[in-house]
């Protein structure tokens, strides 16, 4: 099936939902281990369960932040990256295959994400 092209009033919402998909594809798994280091640190200098709860706290806020403006702006999708992924369940990098960020076409509803980036 063809890639569609997105309206012109999509080209914003593309570009938005495009760099916090390359934001969480390259960025998510870094942030992530400087939040461990964190917790730990937490941690050893106070009670555990504090630098657990940071550690649930900043993940939280990264996926919901990062993930609620990765979306599609025709269907809704959710434009995870492997990499990505691999924050939420490690064994789900294995799986392998494109995502939007590589083959800029929306899984679900084939929007062309590389015509709305340009301009």
């Amino acid at each position: 099936m063809r890639p569609t092209r997105p309206d012109r009033a999509e080209h914003p919402k593309i570009r938005k939902a495009f760099r916090a998909a390359t934001f969480m594809k390259w960025w998510s798994v870094p942030l992530v281990g400087i939040a461990i280091i964190v917790a730990l640190l937490i941690g050893s200098s106070s009670r555990w369960y504090f630098g657990l709860g940071f550690l649930l706290l900043a993940w939280a806020v990264l996926l919901i932040f990062g993930y609620s403006t990765a979306r599609c702006p025709r269907c809704g999708q959710v434009w995870w990256s492997k990499t990505g992924m691999f924050v939420v369940s490690p064994w789900l990098i294995l799986l392998g295959g494109e995502d939007e960020t590589d083959s800029f076409v929306c899984r679900r509803c084939n929007l062309d994400i590389g015509y709305g980036l340009r301009e």
